[in-house]
């Protein structure tokens, strides 16, 4: 029978550096799922900032960095309520409904103030956001209707690299084309949008891949467990 790959070597060092911190906050009143909600609460805020960049009184380079800053910290809370949870013993199926539903809403306040503050085509927007659906929906359907365990994030990205990723475009697009390395202007003379609309094109394809990988791996469990193709 097809056996999940191990979990990749990213995901391990993340969950051993956050595990002293669940430690820590499994003493406490604190639930992951109290968590859960902070980071939303915080991607709703980094919308905010990002919209702002359309403010002149703001400015899109200070909307892009103060977003930027608070989704981070909307990352490191997701990160840490899964510590939290392995650290109480409360890791759970349920739990993890939570937390998947809840990123999503966190990814879709992110990709909307990076919308709605203009730095990237609305329609590459759409595309990204479906990506990251579809990889997720895939994912928690085969885990619910074919008993396939994915815990080990099969595909490409997971989600905090996607994050990690989207981060550094939103850097790259303060430094390079908006102008504070002072070489804003070269790169609009080949390019009529910014880097990080193509780093948001590049999450959706990267997304979409990780999909239909997941798909293959999911059609290769079934086929090894003997179940009938249709």
């Amino acid at each position: 029978m097809e056996k999940p790959p191990p979990k990749k070597k990213l995901r391990k060092r993340y969950e051993a550096f956050f595990a002293p911190f669940g430690r820590y906050l499994a003493k406490t009143r604190i639930s992951p799922n109290m968590i859960s909600i902070m980071s939303v609460c915080v991607s709703i805020l980094s919308c905010i900032a990002y919209a702002s960049g359309r403010n002149p009184v703001v400015g899109r380079s200070v909307g892009l960095l103060f977003g930027t800053i608070l989704l981070g910290c909307s990352s490191l809370l997701d990160m840490l309520d899964g510590s939290l949870a392995r650290a109480k013993g409360i890791a759970g199926h349920f739990g993890a409904l939570i937390d998947r539903t809840l990123d999503r809403v966190s990814e879709f306040f992110f990709l909307l103030g990076i919308m709605a503050g203009g730095y990237v085509y609305p329609e590459w927007v759409f595309f990204c956001f479906e990506g990251m659906i579809l990889a997720s929906y895939v994912r928690s359907t085969a885990e619910k209707r074919g008993g396939l365990s994915m815990d080990s994030t099969t595909g490409i990205f997971e989600r905090k690299e996607k994050l990690t990723v989207l981060s550094i475009g939103c850097l790259l697009q303060i430094l390079i084309y908006e102008g504070t390395l002072g070489i804003g202007i070269l790169w609009t003379g080949f390019f009529e949008f910014g880097i990080l609309a193509l780093i948001v094109l590049m999450i959706g394809l990267i997304s979409n891949i990780s999909a239909f990988q997941r798909l293959l791996f999911a059609r290769r469990f079934h086929a090894s467990s003997g179940e009938k193709k249709t």
